[in-house]
């Protein structure tokens, strides 16, 4: 008995290594049968791009080569997010043709593939490198893989990497203003338009708390962080060139200091109810650089939420501590 289930083992075992093999060779023969989407023209051209501009269901967005830097052309090119330009070439670079498809263009629509302002039509993205260029409209996805075609040619493949692209200006922005770890800040200086300041500082170098000068505000050390970290990591919700906006008088100016001796100075603005902060100035170290982005042509538009982080005021912080104080005398 022993035996025989030894035997039926070790035909189950035979079978699964053959299995096994059977699907290797058939990935290798896959592989060999499929090809670049993109030529080597194309890939010449891709290393080379100028511009980029992607269109879908009604928006479009022009992505613009300046020099090293890259900024969205339709937002007064103001610089993109890397990543998700990098995520792009990529896709491209290593897009492989699996199979070809139909070359009928009756079939384009219910593939996806046809251009226009409609929800269900193909995302066209255009590439242009000096005098030449190309474009791929990328349709219906089919599991991870996706129909494309060629601008201008009717022939549809399938290819191996799904696209998944924005086309609206406003999500290509980099609207990261600041991003300053709280142990680099040392001292943070508020000052409102009325005159009150708030003057914070550390115990120690390495310490993350902050703590007012004076010494009041004890057991705030939360409050005081979030007012600070508002500033020293701050994502903006939109982005607008300074000259275009009637800002006035700042309700709030604020500094930061770090432990290596660079600054940074902003200044927030009420205009009719929207929030915007413009970055006024960065002295940076050689040790520690702040990571800002101080291109004194923007302002940036913030979030209630955000606002209300930053403003807080000594009368905040007596409220907070009334509202702790009443569980205990009830």
């Amino acid at each position: 008995m022993r035996r025989i289930i030894l035997i039926a083992l070790a035909v189950i075992a035979a079978a699964l290594v053959a299995v096994a093999l059977q699907v290797r060779n058939s990935d290798r023969v896959s592989d060999l049968q499929s090809h670049p989407l993109l030529d080597d023209p194309q890939l010449a051209e891709l290393a080379v791009v100028e511009q980029i501009e992607l269109a879908h269901a009604g928006q479009q967005v022009v992505l613009q080569r300046d020099g090293e830097a890259w900024t969205v052309a339709s937002r007064d090119h103001f610089p993109l997010q890397r990543e998700r330009l990098a995520a792009l070439l990529l896709a491209l670079r290593e897009a492989r043709v699996i199979e070809a498809k139909t070359s009928n263009a009756d079939y384009h629509a219910r593939l996806g593939l046809t251009e226009g302002e409609s929800s269900d039509s193909a995302l066209r993205v255009s590439v242009k490198a000096g005098d030449g260029g190309f474009g791929v409209l990328f349709g219906n996805k089919v599991g991870s893989d996706q129909l494309v075609r060629f601008t201008g040619q009717d022939q549809v493949w399938l290819v191996n990497r799904a696209l998944s692209m924005s086309a609206n200006p406003q999500d290509w922005l980099d609207l990261q203003v600041s991003q300053i770890p709280l142990e680099q800040v040392a001292t943070a200086h508020w000052r409102y338009a009325d005159g009150e300041e708030l003057q914070l500082d550390k115990a120690s170098e390495g310490d993350y708390n902050f703590k007012l000068a004076d010494g009041e505000g004890a057991g705030h050390e939360r409050e005081l962080n979030s007012m600070v970290l508002a500033l020293a990591d701050l994502r903006a919700q939109n982005v607008a060139l300074r000259s275009a906006k009637q800002l006035g008088e700042p309700v709030l100016g604020m500094q930061l200091s770090s432990w290596s001796g660079a600054t940074l100075a902003a200044s927030l603005y009420d205009v009719d109810g929207a929030y915007w902060l413009t970055i006024d100035q960065l002295g940076q170290s050689e040790e520690s650089p702040l990571k800002v982005n101080s291109d004194a042509r923007w302002a940036f538009q913030l979030g209630v939420a955000q606002h209300d982080r930053m403003v807080l005021r000594h009368a905040d912080l007596k409220a907070a501590e009334q509202a702790a104080e009443q569980p205990a005398q009830n």
